[in-house]
């Protein structure tokens, strides 16, 4: 079977990279290398033994660079399959073999995922697995076939480097948090790209998270506008409507947003969600 790398990204998170690494170490397939772009600093990442991992700093004026830090992997990457694994995951030990027997040059390759209500002192898929729940959203996608391109995120996905590049990569005008990975998904659509689940999975650590993610609002209405003008059509609908209706933007009939105040720290905190997923 072909060789393949792996990109990952990281700011702060570094237990979950450490479980993640020890996942990837008891894979059945390893990979030929790992290129870690960090967007933070080198501080306290801890390398296992038999992993040829490479360090990245990328320096941008930015604080969550993730489409620009996520291109910058690839074009580290010294193999022709790809796959990203989002530093929260912890991998099964056959999802690497499962993904790379669908890769081609017109697919992206993805798999299911499982949230854990907690995160790990381990990277253990097998001690870790029965903790896990499905996303009520994901578990009933079709596996093998091609599927709507809007299903994609970057969780997890395997392609090949000259199929990344001819769809043009991630779009580094999206800057920080929301809609980089649905734009993706659009180009690689327009590209006649196919997106295939495998039967397999990889495990989601804990972390707060906030629904709707108010702690990334200014981003997030950046990035929507931004992907109007692209696509002519609102992104990240379900989040921009609680906004609204928490009195912080309004959109009008040609879906234009206007801000009308900042979240409240109150708001904030409030809206940290007690679900793992």
């Amino acid at each position: 079977m072909s060789e393949f790398s792996i990109v990952t990204i990281v700011k702060g998170r570094r237990k979950q990279l450490a479980n993640l690494l020890e996942s990837v170490k008891a894979s059945t397939m390893l990979p030929h290398d790992i290129q870690i772009v960090c967007m933070d600093n080198l501080d306290g990442i801890t390398i296992p033994d038999n992993l040829n991992v490479n360090l990245h700093l990328i320096n941008e004026t930015h604080e969550l660079p993730l489409a620009a830090a996520r291109n910058r992997g690839v074009a580290a990457a010294k193999t022709d399959n790809v796959i990203f694994i989002d530093v929260d995951c912890i991998v099964s030990p056959s999802l690497f073999a499962n993904m790379l027997m669908r890769v081609q040059a017109d697919t992206i390759i993805t798999a299911y995922p499982l949230y854990l209500p907690m995160l790990p002192e381990t990277g253990s898929y097998d001690d870790l697995m029965h903790q896990a729940v499905a996303h009520p959203a994901r578990e009933h996608i079709p596996v093998g076939v091609p599927v709507e391109h809007l299903q994609f995120w970057s969780l997890i996905f395997a392609v090949r480097k000259q199929t990344f590049e001819k769809i043009g990569g991630f779009d580094e005008s999206f800057i920080g948090y929301g809609a980089e990975d649905t734009d993706f998904a659009m180009m690689f659509h327009e590209a006649n790209m196919a997106l295939i689940f495998v039967h397999d999975y990889v495990l989601h650590q804990y972390h707060n998270k906030h629904d709707p993610p108010v702690n990334h609002f200014h981003s997030i209405i950046e990035n929507a506008t931004r992907y109007r003008q692209k696509w002519n059509v609102l992104p990240m609908q379900r989040w921009l409507k609680a906004f609204a209706a928490m009195g912080l933007i309004k959109i009008d009939q040609a879906d234009h947003i206007t801000v009308l105040q900042n979240p409240s720290d109150y708001q904030i905190k409030n809206s940290i969600s007690p679900n793992p997923y």
